[in-house]
């Protein structure tokens, strides 16, 4: 019999209740071992001490579509159960790598393709606003989940920042000390300014606004026609932020990371703030063969990787630019220019995330105080 794709824990982790039950899958699940894990989440539900089971996605979890859509229709239908199911970590479809019982036939069109990036999507972001819902509710009392949605709601419109992004902050926060605010001392700065982008000086302008308009200037600083940027989470690595001229099929298989999957030439330049460039991309070794051959499908040839960091040294995002085999290089004076986009840009995000972000936050923590205990008997 084939080794058991994932194992049942206890850990210790940074959740309301210190121990929460895990369930990691480290290997492919599909039709056949379906119901083996379903039994594992089972039992994981039923020994559960605290209000969460984690369902962790480990580098070499490997779920077929129809295993993708059980799990996460699990996770959704139980969503007013306790324990509830959470999602953690990323994932790579098995029919990507070979083909498989489950695999959609060739010409079955673009509806099949469209629901398994939906399902990539939520997966990447269900987990995260259900384990901030269930921490809003526990920690302020809040009556039901659906009170804690509308304050994560209300607060990510308010600041113009992505449910996603707001809730993967709220989680990797310490937690609010007992007071009427979160950050008390804080010292609000003003907006950097963004010389390439004037037309954006309002504190509250969208990140995916920012975004588009720092790409959209790289690639004419270096007269490219493609690239990508993403921007750093702090719980789930870079984030896909903004695109132009990717085809569908490589965006698809970019958007789990800057690299495709795993470490590669843009995380390394990210992780190392150095700019990185490839000739030949489609030689690098450190990039899987899988996204080698969505980028010669897409016409890549040349990559250049430019990090985005902040006045103390963090790492922020990265921009991938891309070209086609016969292409010329960026001149030194271009460079030149993308590097004061990229300054100042890095500063915007750091600007964003220590002012915007905890701004989002304390209006989180004053509305939670507000609504401790209501509707609790």
């Amino acid at each position: 019999m084939a080794p058991t794709p994932f194992t049942l824990s206890s850990t210790t982790r940074s959740w309301p209740s210190a121990r929460v039950t895990t369930v990691r899958l480290t290997g492919h699940v599909d039709a056949e071992t379906w119901p083996r894990l379903a039994a594992c989440l089972e039992q994981a539900l039923a020994i559960s001490a605290g209000p969460y089971v984690a369902v962790e996605l480990g580098a070499g979890a490997e779920l077929s579509d129809g295993a993708a859509r059980k799990l996460i229709r699990l996770v959704l239908d139980g969503a007013g159960n306790t324990p509830r199911l959470v999602l953690t970590g990323g994932w790579s479809s098995a029919e990507e790598a070979a083909p498989g019982p489950e695999r959609t036939p060739a010409g079955a069109g673009s509806q099949s393709e469209a629901e398994v990036h939906d399902l990539r999507a939520s997966l990447r972001t269900r987990p995260l606003i259900a384990q901030a819902q269930g921490i809003l509710q526990e920690r302020y009392g809040l009556r039901d989940a659906e009170t804690a949605f509308d304050l994560l709601r209300d607060s990510s419109q308010q600041h113009n920042v992505k449910l996603r992004t707001l809730a993967s902050v709220f989680l990797s926060a310490p937690r609010p000390a007992d007071g009427p605010q979160w950050f008390p001392g804080r010292t609000r700065a003003p907006a950097p300014e963004l010389n390439f982008a004037p037309w954006l000086r309002r504190s509250r302008v969208p990140r995916s606004a920012f975004a588009e308009a720092v790409l959209s200037t790289a690639l004419r600083c270096v007269r490219s026609p493609r690239g990508l940027l993403h921007v750093a989470d702090p719980l789930i690595g870079p984030q896909l932020e903004a695109h132009q001229g990717i085809p569908d099929a490589l965006l698809d298989h970019l958007t789990r990371g800057p690299d495709g999957a795993g470490r590669g030439p843009a995380t390394d330049a990210m992780r190392e703030g150095r700019r990185g460039a490839l000739t030949d991309v489609l030689a690098d070794a450190r990039l899987t063969e899988e996204t080698r051959q969505a980028l010669r499908a897409a016409g890549v040839g040349h990559a250049w990787y430019v990090p985005l960091r902040s006045a103390s040294g963090e790492s922020s995002g990265v921009i991938t630019l891309y070209g086609p085999p016969p292409g010329p290089a960026p001149t030194e004076t271009e460079w030149k220019a993308l590097d004061l986009v990229v300054v100042q840009a890095g500063e915007w995000l750091d600007w964003h995330r220590r002012t915007v972000m905890l701004d989002a936050l304390e209006q989180l923590h004053a509305r939670g105080r507000a609504l401790a205990g209501k509707g609790r008997g």
